[in-house]
């Protein structure tokens, strides 16, 4: 995997967030994103990129996770359905991306955190993992594309 140092943008993104066991994550997902769409549609907002989870510290047995989508949404902060609007902080991050399976992502990340470890950077604490490929539309799931985040302190 090659990997990047980037500086991101500060953004808005409309978020579910709760803390969810690890065994739970694939219906947490598929329960935000269903209920940021919603809600961002029914305020008349757009999105403005893809879908993504935003791991707010390191996962053990669980993880606060704060799952969405980038919108435009200047000046609004709470939509329904537990939807918040929230800023997502930018800055410099190591990215990189992972194509294959999301079994895969578990190997990517230690790939990402040895190359960190070798560059002597120091985590911010939280990460994010970007689905590019919309694993719905992907006709075969080693082709998915998943954009992974690690903010970093300079």
């Amino acid at each position: 995997m090659d990997i990047t140092v980037e500086d991101q943008p500060t953004d808005l993104v409309a978020v579910v967030r709760e803390r969810v066991a690890m065994d739970a994550l694939a219906a947490f997902y598929d329960r935000a994103y269903r209920a940021v769409l919603e809600e961002v549609t029914a305020a008349g907002l757009a999105v403005t990129g893809p879908a993504f989870g935003w791991y707010r510290d390191m996962p053990t047995d669980s993880v606060d996770l704060a799952a969405g989508f980038w919108v435009g949404a200047d000046g609004v902060r709470s939509l329904g359905g537990g939807v918040e609007v929230v800023e997502l902080p930018g800055g410099p991050a190591a990215v990189g991306m992972h194509v294959g399976s999301y079994d895969g992502l578990a190997g990517a990340w230690d790939e990402l955190r040895t190359w960190m470890s070798e560059q002597s950077a120091q985590m911010r604490g939280d990460f994010l993992e970007v689905y590019v490929t919309d694993p719905a539309e992907a006709a075969d799931a080693s082709q998915n594309e998943t954009r992974l985040v690690l903010p970093i302190v300079r």
